[in-house]
């Protein structure tokens, strides 16, 4: 799915970093902070190491905007509290979900 999502999000004029890793997701971050706007975590890091890979984002770029993608809604209302700005639920389209980054990415710029 990472491959499959950085092709699609490539083709929409997105520049991808693709991560396997809660760990790898900050240290990319950390070296790409200026490169980076949003980031896109799988609700199964979510769960498992949601308040740490969402809160330690924020804390390094606050105005990053993170949309979880998650299986189900059961940690909807957890990952918001931890910081997320958006969260959606499998399967959704590439559309949409492209779609949702963006709006995040425009928030983001009428906040600046």
């Amino acid at each position: 799915m990472n491959i499959v999502l950085g092709g699609i999000f490539s083709l929409n004029g997105f520049k991808c970093f693709k991560c396997t890793s809660a760990q790898e997701a900050l240290e990319i971050l950390e070296k790409y902070v200026g490169e980076i706007n949003s980031m896109l975590v799988n609700g199964h890091i979510a769960a498992d190491r949601g308040a740490m890979i969402i809160s330690k984002s924020k804390m390094i770029k606050p105005s990053i905007k993170i949309v979880v993608l998650a299986n189900n809604d059961s940690a909807k209302t957890r990952v918001l509290s931890y910081g997320a700005d958006d969260f959606l639920i499998k399967p959704t389209s590439a559309e949409t979900l492209t779609n949702r980054v963006i709006t995040q990415l425009a928030r983001r710029q009428q906040v600046s």
